[in-house]
C-alpha cells in the first residue's frame, strides 16, 4: 500500500512493483449474531494511544492493521481485533521480507500473545513483489501451523490481467497459503470530481477470480483519505468503492486511511498532503468523513450476516461509457436483463451457501445522479418473491417496485426466487 501510494496508485505501477440465513428466516434474514458474523472492517493505520482506538471503534472499525502488543488489552476493551505488529518481523517499507529474521520473531510473538482474545493475525508485509513470495511463504505457513485460525497478514499491490491473476496472485496463494487474499486499489483522483478508474473493476475481477478458484475469501483496501493526487472521498465515492466491492463478493474491507498521517513505523516516508481522513493529523475527529464512514460501517454490519454466507456466482456491468476490461455485460443467463432507468450499474449475483437462495446486489455506478431502480428481471425470477435486505435493520422488507431509488454510488441487496424448472 505504501508502494502504491508512492507510485500514485496508477494501475501501471504494478508492472514495475510486481515481478512476476437457513431457508429465508422469514423477515429476520441477516439479523443474526455470533457465529460467522464477523465481517472485518479494517483501519490500515498504526495506533499509539487508547483514545485513537476508541475513536476507531466508535466509528465501526473492528480490526486494526498495525497494533503493538502493548495495546492488545485496549483493543479487547473496545471490541476491536488486532493485526499484531513487530518490526522484527515486518521490514522497512521498501525492503524485502527476510524469513531468517522474521520467523524466530513470529515464534516468539505467537508464544506470548496468540491466546489473547484481541489477536486476529500477525503483520508480515505490504505489497511484496513476486521475488519475496517464497520467503514470505516460509513464515506465513509457519503461522498457519503454530497459530491456526490466525491471519498471516500480507497485503498485495494492485494489478490486472492474466499475468496478475494466474502468475502473481496464484503464486502468492501457492506459496503463502493465505486465510484471505487482501489487496489495495485507489480509483479516485483530483482531476475529475466524478471520475472513477475502470482499473478498480479490472483489478477486482482478477482478485475475485483467484478467490473463487482457490476458495479463499478476499478483502479489498480502498481510499478514505486524500493524498498526492487522490481526492478527498465524498460519501458517494465511499459508497461506490464499498458497494462495488460487495457486489464482487468481498468478505472484508480496509480503509486507507483512518488517520490523516503517515505511518509511524517501517520508516515510511512523509507524504505531506493528507486531508479528508476521519481523524486529522492531530487525531481530532473530522466531522464529515468520520460520520460518513460510521454511517457506511453501520450499513455493512447490518448486511454482514447475509454477506458472509453469499457465494458470488456472477458480476457484470450495465450501461456507462464502456464495460471495464476483464469484465462482461449482461448474458442470456443473467438474472437482470436490463434497466428501465439510470445510466450505469454493477450487478452482483449470489447463492446463499446455507439455503441455496438467490441474491442480487445492484449498485448505481453513476457518481453524478441518483436513479430509480427498475430492473428488467429475467423470466426465471418470480416477481412476487422480491425482497430488500434493509441496510438499517438487516431484515427483509417488501420490494416497492418502481419507487425504490439509489443515490450515486449506493447499492441494494435483493433476495429473489428462481422459478423451479426455469
Amino acid at each position: 500500500m505504501i508502494l502504491m501510494t508512492i507510485m500514485k496508485g496508477k494501475i501501471f505501477c504494478l508492472y514495475i512493483a510486481v515481478l512476476f440465513s437457513v431457508n429465508s428466516l422469514a423477515q429476520k434474514a441477516g439479523n443474526t449474531s455470533g457465529e460467522n458474523s464477523f465481517f472485518p472492517i479494517l483501519a490500515w493505520d498504526d495506533v499509539r494511544d487508547a483514545a485513537t482506538i476508541k475513536k476507531m471503534a466508535d466509528c465501526g472499525i473492528n480490526l486494526i492493521a498495525f497494533v503493538p502488543p502493548a495495546f492488545l488489552d485496549v483493543c479487547q476493551a473496545n471490541k476491536v481485533k488486532a493485526i499484531l505488529f513487530d518490526d522484527k518481523v515486518t521490514p522497512r517499507w521498501d525492503s524485502a521480507f527476510n524469513a531468517v529474521k522474521g520467523t524466530p520473531a513470529i515464534r516468539e510473538l505467537v508464544k506470548k500473545y496468540n491466546r489473547h482474545p484481541a489477536v486476529f493475525g500477525y503483520h508480515l508485509k505490504d505489497e511484496p513483489d513476486g521475488n519475496q513470495l517464497s520467503e514470505l511463504g516460509k513464515t506465513a505457513r509457519l503461522v498457519n501451523e503454530i497459530a491456526p485460525g490466525k491471519w498471516a497478514y500480507i497485503n498485495l499491490p494492485p494489478g490486472m490481467g492474466g499475468w496478475y491473476d494466474s502468475t502473481y496472485v496464484q503464486l502468492f496463494v501457492d506459496q503463502c497459503k493465505p486465510m484471505f487474499i487482501s489487496y489495495d486499489n485507489y480509483p479516485i483522483g483530483e482531476s475529475d470530481r466524478h471520475g472513477f478508474s475502470w482499473g478498480y473493476w479490472a483489478n477486482m475481477w482478477d482478485i475475485r477470480s483467484a478467490s473463487l478458484r482457490n476458495n479463499i475469501p478476499f478483502h479489498t483496501i480502498l481510499l478514505t483519505a486524500a493524498h498526492f493526487g487522490y481526492r478527498s472521498p465524498t460519501f458517494n465515492d465511499l459508497m461506490l468503492q464499498v458497494y462495488g466491492a460487495l457486489a464482487y463478493g468481498a468478505k472484508g474491507l480496509g480503509y486507507y486511511k483512518f488517520v490523516g498521517e503517515t505511518l509511524h513505523l517501517m520508516e515510511a516516508p512523509e507524504l505531506g498532503n493528507w486531508n479528508g481522513a476521519p481523524l486529522d493529523e492531530f487525531h481530532d475527529i473530522n466531522p464529515v468523513p468520520y460520520y460518513n464512514m460510521k454511517r457506511m460501517n453501520k450499513r455493512v454490519q447490518a448486511l454482514a450476516p447475509v454477506l458472509l454466507n453469499l457465494k458470488s456466482t456472477d458480476v457484470y456491468h450495465m450501461g456507462g461509457d464502456s464495460i471495464p476490461q476483464r469484465n462482461h455485460s449482461i448474458t442470456d443467463s443473467s438474472l437482470i436483463q436490463g434497466m428501465e432507468a439510470g445510466t450505469a450499474f454493477i450487478i452482483g449475483e449470489f447463492t446463499h451457501t446455507k439455503d441455496n437462495s438467490k441474491w442480487i446486489m445492484i449498485v448505481n455506478k453513476d457518481l453524478k445522479a441518483s436513479t430509480f431502480v427498475r430492473p428488467k428481471f429475467s423470466s426465471k425470477i418470480n416477481p412476487a418473491s422480491i425482497k430488500i435486505l434493509s441496510h438499517v435493520t438487516g431484515r427483509l422488507i417488501d420490494w416497492p417496485g418502481i419507487w425504490y431509488s439509489l443515490e450515486p454510488g449506493q447499492g441494494v441487496l435483493l433476495k429473489v426466487e428462481v422459478i423451479p424448472g426455469s
